[in-house]
């Protein structure tokens, strides 16, 4: 509590997923960290699963924490100070990921019904 009564902000009182959302991890690490690396192990996941609905429901767990990496890599973009190119890329990685979202909403709700 800072002497005016006011809380202060501290990144390391945060939760993990406010810090992801907020694209606080920095453009690097949000993109290459927390969406590739995630959704390469959520793909070996995915093929190593026989059941459609086990598959169905991978994929949905995965989407909602896809949405929040899209937001986070969108807003990491945003604070990025380095070359404006990498920010420009992200923000283009970030547009076809949420497509292809929303294609993988359309496969969850095709396997569920």
């Amino acid at each position: 509590m800072n002497h005016d009564g006011t809380e202060s902000v501290n990144l390391n009182n945060i939760g993990f997923f406010k810090k992801l959302v907020s694209g606080d991890f920095g453009l690097a690490k949000t993109y290459w960290m927390y969406s590739v690396l995630a959704g390469f192990i959520a793909n070996i996941f995915i093929k190593n699963v026989q059941s459609d609905i086990a598959v169905a429901m991978i994929l949905l767990l995965h989407g909602i924490y896809q949405a929040v990496v899209l937001i986070g890599t969108w807003k990491a973009s945003n604070k990025y100070n380095g070359k404006k190119i990498w920010a420009i890329l992200a923000k283009i990685a970030v547009v076809l990921g949420g497509i292809l979202l929303l294609f993988t909403l359309l496969i969850i709700t095709l396997l569920i019904y």
